[in-house]
């Protein structure tokens, strides 16, 4: 079997503490270089996970010509520039969250991987949750009936990430907790409705809580070797929408860093035949809504533990490299991620409903 290598652009937590942990520990694959312009954390990094070779410039480690797959963890901002390169020097790509920030540069991502024939993988680790596992079947083999309506949620009480780094700075970051932790939970319920094409989204943003914010505790304070942060917030902690779909769906959004609230991720999903609800917070975390002999009743699937959602996504990732299959994440669905979430924000600042074109 052909040892498949792997290169990591950004040396951040999400690679530490994610990709980097997962992909060390796959049969056949090695992780053969990391590129950061950070290079105290760049060398520690390497010297931690024992990565042989260590690029200031990404370009450098793209062009190497024995490297199979790039995992692009940098910040949001080149996500799109990133992928494009990496695709384009051969390699096939798992690409981090938001897998860009406006619907025009995930479009060239797209026609990039057409154009060479490049694996391109969406990294949405909720879809390997044994719960959202579950449910896609249940969805698929027609349990639940038609999803009409559904409501997601990621919400934090005090929970901003990295407080002055790039994921505080519209710049680099593109926004604030709607593309870092919504974005989830938006991509997990259109990959379970089927890929609906949005037609309205109304959306709402909120600045309240940054003359108090606090740092969330995210990267962890050990992975934040050698950074430097120039300490600008000018992104959003709170985010929502409504988004109806041309098929007379709906569904409703919230995400947040900081907020007077309940936390946890919250999935609801309204179904003809059943519906169902996911949350972090609760136990059970999973219930159905039915009927059984014409009697309503509740549900409580007995779902299996479960492997760490980036060992399953990065094992999906390299199968998808071996096999040279497509892999969960469709054109479709990262598109129709991309246009809700560039929608939102233009709501927002626009302070009316937009209506999405084809």
């Amino acid at each position: 079997m052909k040892k498949i290598k792997i290169g990591v652009i950004g040396a951040g937590a999400i690679a530490q503490e994610g990709h980097l942990k997962s992909f060390s520990k796959l049969d056949g694959v090695s992780i053969e270089a990391i590129a950061d312009p950070n290079e105290m954390k760049l060398r520690a990094v390497a010297e931690r996970f024992q990565i042989p070779r260590v690029f200031p410039r990404w370009e450098d480690l793209v062009n190497c010509d024995d490297i199979d797959g790039v995992v692009v963890c940098s910040p949001n901002a080149f996500h799109a520039l990133h992928s494009k390169s990496a695709m384009k020097a051969g390699k096939d790509v798992l690409c981090e969250k938001p897998v860009a920030i406006t619907s025009s540069e995930i479009k060239e991502v797209l026609q990039i991987a057409t154009e060479t024939g490049k694996i391109f993988m969406g990294a949405f680790c909720q879809r390997f949750r044994p719960h959202a596992v579950l449910l896609k079947k249940m969805i698929s083999s027609g349990d639940l009936g038609e999803i009409y309506y559904a409501k997601v949620s990621y919400l934090r009480r005090r929970g901003i990430p990295g407080l002055g780094s790039w994921f505080t700075s519209k710049k680099l970051a593109g926004g604030g907790a709607l593309l870092d932790v919504g974005v989830h939970m938006l991509d997990l319920v259109i990959y379970l409705m089927g890929c609906p094409k949005p037609m309205n989204v109304l959306g709402t943003t909120y600045s309240k809580f940054q003359d108090q914010a606090v740092d969330g505790g995210w990267p962890p304070m050990d992975t934040r070797i050698g950074d430097k942060n120039d300490g600008l917030f000018d992104v959003e902690e709170l985010a929502s929408a409504l988004v109806t779909f041309q098929d007379n769906r709906s569904l409703f959004v919230e995400a947040s860093w900081a907020g007077n609230s309940e936390t946890g991720l919250r999935l609801s999903l309204f179904g003809t035949k059943a519906g169902a609800l996911y949350s972090s917070t609760d136990t059970p975390s999973l219930k159905i809504f039915g009927e059984v002999g014409g009697v309503l009743s509740d549900t409580v699937p007995l779902l299996p533990e479960g492997k760490d959602v980036f060992l399953a996504e990065a094992e999906h990732f390299v199968e998808c490299i071996r096999s040279r299959t497509l892999p969960i994440t469709t054109p479709d669905e990262i598109l129709t991620d991309v246009k809700i979430l560039e929608a939102i924000y233009a709501s927002a600042e626009k302070k009316q409903a937009v209506t999405l074109e084809e």
